[in-house]
């Protein structure tokens, strides 16, 4: 998900996007995927794949990234668990002052918080799902009870941040921050461009172009700035079917319209009061499970539209959605491109391999999944990678034997082979304490591993 962020320009007079009259002020720092991030403020960014937290939450791919920060997925190595981490500069770390407080069931928990050199590290709920955003990108038209299914939700979050004390008004919503989860449930992430003070006025508000309220060019976020987002955002969900809702039910017109006034004071100036309008409009929950649609034909995500209210998302068949993978590997496509092409090649389907492992659970396809991408990392010629799944697999599987005599067979044609024999001791005292399963391996396999190892 990218957040990238921009500063306006400081220049004297009137901009694109100003009230006529108005100069543009400096104190919205806008986040905009289409304005070049890079030409300021460049963020030197450092992937943290593989390294360990707390001596517990292995880090396993980089999930995000925007201008305040960086998210992980995780593993808990304790639990087995997954965890999003998100790293952060330390002189940023408002949003772990806020999350830690706030217990929402449509907002992440936050479970876990370390800070290491310059950077502090939020652990929190791991969501399985993808944004409003991305559904948008992949031309799905929300349909008028999923809009206000979602809208009903959103007003929820409002009037729980708006009524803490001190009030938190989120300043950032969009799209691009609603996660839909794999059971239909909407979360809001992402709150580094939260505002928690009982003053509405700051040197510099955070927010997005397009669904900043004016009021933000300011430096000021209240209430109604959110509630302008809101619109802003409704607006983009309603997509190309906008006007067939608004003629469909004028008082959703004018709530939108309202949400989107100039003026602050003649917006929505609370969540109740928005709900109370909003519940007067004929509608029907709508289960927002019929979002999740196939995505990369039979590969990474769910491939049954779902048809009902009560019917769950379903996977495609391990070994097919395999399949879909490694027969790559036997393409004309594949056998004939050059080195260039086939580190590409290697880079897409370690990410799909990834994506696999997120949602296939079961023991024996961890173990398959992370056997390949060792296998693809060797074949990429990215030894650290290879390595980096080989140790995930003999430390989350540690019953997989096998596993144990293809790491150490990796290590003996690194040329490491005091490595290798460490491995070996490792299988050797697990299988002595009777912890492994050794059927998928021989005994002359073993005595070759160990020969190799030794005699060097």
């Amino acid at each position: 998900m990218s957040l990238n962020h921009l500063p306006l320009s400081t220049k004297r007079g009137r901009k694109r996007g100003c009230p006529r009259g108005k100069k543009r002020p400096s104190q919205l720092r806008v986040r905009s995927p289409s304005d070049g991030f890079g030409k300021l403020e460049r963020r030197i960014v450092i992937d943290l794949t593989g390294k360990i937290l707390k001596n517990r939450y292995c880090i396993i791919s980089k999930i995000g990234e925007g201008g305040e920060g960086t998210t992980y997925l995780s593993r808990d190595m304790d639990l087995g668990t997954f965890w999003t981490i998100k790293q952060l500069p330390i002189s940023k770390k408002t949003e772990a002052k806020l999350l830690k407080h706030l217990n929402h069931p449509s907002l992440p928990r936050m479970t876990d918080y370390t800070e290491q050199d310059d950077s502090c590290y939020l652990v929190m709920e791991y969501i399985k799902g993808k944004s409003l955003e991305s559904h948008l990108k992949e031309s799905y038209q929300f349909s008028f009870d999923q809009i206000l299914t979602i809208t009903h939700t959103i007003l929820q979050i409002f009037q729980y941040l708006h009524s803490q004390k001190p009030p938190i008004y989120y300043g950032d919503l969009k799209p691009d921050n609603l996660i839909l989860d794999e059971n239909g449930k909407i979360y809001l992430i992402d709150f580094g461009s939260a505002l928690c003070s009982y003053k509405t006025a700051r040197k510099t508000i955070k927010g997005t172009k397009g669904y900043a309220a004016p009021e933000q060019y300011e430096g000021i976020l209240t209430a109604p700035s959110d509630f302008y987002a809101l619109g802003k955002t409704l607006q983009k969900l309603c997509g190309k079917k906008k006007y067939h809702y608004y003629i469909r039910s004028p008082q959703f017109a004018k709530f939108i319209h309202k949400c989107c006034r100039q003026d602050p004071d003649k917006r929505w100036q609370n969540a109740e009061e928005a709900e109370k309008y909003l519940s007067k409009i004929n509608w029907k929950p709508f289960s927002l499970k019929s979002v999740l649609v196939p995505v990369c034909a039979a590969l990474l995500t769910l491939l049954a539209v779902i048809h009902g209210a009560e019917q769950q998302p379903v996977l495609p068949e391990f070994q097919n959605a395999l399949a879909a993978v490694t027969a790559r590997f036997y393409s004309m496509e594949y056998q004939s491109s050059d080195k260039k092409s086939r580190e590409l090649f290697c880079l897409d389907t370690e990410h799909r391999l990834q994506q696999m492992l997120k949602l296939y659970r079961k023991s024996e396809e961890q173990i398959r999944l992370l056997e390949l991408l060792a296998w693809n990392g060797e074949l990429f010629g990215k030894a650290n990678k290879a390595e980096f799944y080989y140790r995930q697999l003999i430390t989350y599987e540690p019953e997989y034997g096998a596993g144990y005599l293809e790491f150490g067979n990796f290590l003996n044609r690194q040329g490491r082979y005091e490595q290798s024999m460490e491995v070996y001791r490792e299988w050797e005292k697990q299988t002595s304490e009777k912890k492994t399963d050794n059927s998928r391996i021989t005994q002359n396999q073993i005595e070759a591993w160990k020969k190799e190892a030794s005699s060097k």
